[in-house]
């Protein structure tokens, strides 16, 4: 162990500087080798973080759109609960309204002569419970047409068929008078009975 060397001065030292021992290879140290050898090691420490950083940024990103997307599907289920609930409460009304709109857009057609009576008389036919002695009452705007129809077709089923006009038979309507019956089709009537099909049909 080396031993303390003493220095008498002759007077008291203003200021005093301590300077560090020599490096290995005799030069002075001047601190630089040692930040040099802190900056590499943290450099890893600073990317790995940076890393992690960006991956917890990820996940949460990710577990945020999983949770806005359950929430998406959970709405839309509520949506057709709702929308299932006020279809069977209402359903009865919504026929109704169905049928009275297709009333409305039948009664147009027909004022404005939008229509044609031959398969109004050849679905009635259809119905008729004979074929011979057969009278079909029609509007009277519709018997000129009925005419040119036999006028047409004279080896048809009209043919045969007597026209008669009656202003109590409507527009686009027809009554069909057989010897074992009598057949109508009036556009009212049908729009009634499809009513009524959809009122079983919400009973059911």
């Amino acid at each position: 162990m080396a031993q303390p060397r003493t220095i008498h001065l002759a007077r008291p030292l203003a200021a005093l500087q301590v300077v560090d021992a020599a490096r290995a290879d005799g030069s002075p140290d001047d601190g630089a080798g040692r930040t040099g050898d802190v900056a590499a090691e943290q450099a890893p420490s600073l990317a790995s973080a940076e890393r992690l950083r960006s991956v917890q940024e990820a996940e949460r990103h990710t577990q945020e759109l999983v949770q806005a997307c359950q929430l998406v599907g959970t709405i839309a289920g509520k949506l057709q609960d709702l929308y299932d609930q006020t279809v069977a409460r209402h359903r009865g009304d919504i026929a109704r309204l169905a049928v009275e709109i297709a009333r409305k857009i039948l009664a147009r057609r027909i004022s404005q002569g939008d229509y044609d009576i031959q398969p109004v008389i050849e679905e009635a036919l259809k119905r008729a419970p004979a074929r011979q002695s057969i009278v079909i009452r029609v509007n009277p705007d519709d018997l000129p047409r009925c005419q040119q129809l036999q006028q047409d077709q004279p080896d048809g089923q009209f043919a045969e068929l007597r026209f008669v006009a009656d202003w109590s038979i409507a527009r686009a309507d027809c009554l069909i008078e057989t010897p074992k019956g009598i057949v109508k089709s009036f556009a009212e009537e049908h729009l009634a009975r499809i009513a009524e099909a959809l009122e079983r049909a919400q009973q059911s």
